[in-house]
């Protein structure tokens, strides 16, 4: 089939968008791609048409590991050969997996970086035909120079398949900087980068200057109380202490955070998609691939570490496309929280004139968001100017704007 029937036939839809075309284009042609596509867009498109065009299997990369089976469920549903390998499996169910892969039984194959590590795994991939590799939120192969090494070894994965495979990096937030990385950390050669604007015009951004966040937090919810939110923490601790503070007060809410066990964060995450709670309290381990598209509000109760971070949780407010609103409750006592965590990275592959270099790195998006949050500026402007876009300003769409 071609892409307009794949796309009528497991999509449901008729026309691509012009930039979903052009870079399923690109990829057929054999050409290294980057995606720089906004929360929403329908990145999902861009690679599983190529990768039921094209022989051989498409493994897709993804930091998403609690996901990963509520992705392949969808595409399953679609009556797509998909699945997924992550330490949610059991050793015997994922050589089940490796059985159907090499059986042909498998189309699209979803992995978390650590899998790329595997010998196991190096084995079975080598005895298969790769056609395509795609990196998911392409912008957390940066989390390499932090805390996970693996994504750094993404690129020696590919050069260990004797055909190389097409690439495809996709990302909603990217700036030029980041870009460069994503093209060094994944090996990409002289890519096509397809990009538009993230800034998502149905948002109304806030920033609340506030010492008394609970107090806003109870009253804005009260508001609210029929509308779906997700309200963002920097640390466990503040997030349980807020899930505390809202079930205090007879609020049917999830909490979502990297210390809880798979069981619990699945079921944190259905209870949320399904309705059975209308808020949920997270740290940045939850939001990635949520494909939720009635969240009303996204709160950030701490200062988020970079308009990176600000622009992709706020981004998965209204993803369909009615009116919704991204908040930051600015208070400066979250920016020695946020110090701390830079003064204290640690990478065991860098030496000490490359972790500072990352330091540094990171102070500078501090300083951005700080910048953000403290001036009067139009807020779509100065997070679209941060990406590398024009825009025109006075947006009426962010509290500065109202103000002025």
């Amino acid at each position: 089939m071609n892409k307009v029937m794949i796309l009528n036939s497991y999509f449901g839809l008729k026309k691509l968008k012009p930039e979903q075309e052009e870079i399923i284009d690109l990829v057929m042609e054999g050409k290294d791609v980057i995606g720089l596509l906004p929360t929403g867009f329908g990145k999902s498109v861009t690679f599983v048409i190529p990768a039921l065009m094209l022989e051989g299997i498409t493994i897709v990369i993804t930091p998403l590991i609690s996901l990963m089976q509520d992705q392949v469920k969808n595409l399953k549903a679609k009556g797509i050969k998909a699945d997924f390998i992550s330490s949610l499996l059991d050793r015997y169910e994922i050589d089940s997996v490796f059985y159907r892969l090499q059986s042909g039984k498998i189309k699209i194959l979803y992995v978390a970086g650590e899998r790329l590590l595997s010998q196991k795994f190096l084995y079975v991939i080598s005895k298969i035909n790769v056609s395509f590799i795609v990196v998911d939120e392409a912008h957390t192969l940066l989390w390499s120079e932090d805390f996970r090494y693996s994504l750094s070894k993404i690129s020696d994965f590919v050069k260990k398949i004797k055909i190389r495979p097409r690439l495809l990096a996709l990302t909603a937030t990217a700036t030029p900087t980041t870009t460069d990385k994503i093209i060094d950390i994944f090996g990409l050669d002289h890519p096509k980068i397809i990009k538009i604007n993230c800034d998502r015009e149905n948002i109304f951004y806030k920033i609340v200057r506030t010492n008394n966040k609970n107090k806003y937090l109870s009253s804005y919810i009260k508001e609210h109380i029929d509308e779906k939110g997700i309200i963002y923490c920097l640390t466990i601790n503040a997030c349980e202490c807020v899930f505390s503070f809202l079930s205090s007060l007879g609020y049917d809410v999830s909490i979502y955070h990297g210390k809880l066990k798979n069981e619990a964060k699945k079921k944190a995450y259905e209870d949320f998609k399904s309705g059975r709670s209308n808020l949920i309290v997270c740290t940045n381990a939850f939001g990635m691939g949520i494909d939720i598209p009635n969240i009303r509000f996204v709160i950030e109760y701490d200062l988020p570490a970079s308009i990176e971070d600000f622009s992709q949780q706020t981004g998965r407010a209204s993803r369909d496309g009615k009116y919704g609103e991204g908040i930051i409750l600015y208070s400066e006592h979250d920016i020695a929280t946020l110090e701390y965590f830079i003064e204290n990275i640690y990478n065991e592959e860098k030496n000490d004139k490359e972790i500072d270099k990352i330091k540094k790195e990171h102070y500078h998006k501090l300083d951005s968001i700080i910048s953000l949050c403290i001036s009067n500026r139009c807020v779509h402007k100065t997070v679209s100017n941060y990406f590398g876009f024009d825009h025109k300003g006075n947006c009426m769409m962010c509290s500065n704007c109202k103000r002025s």
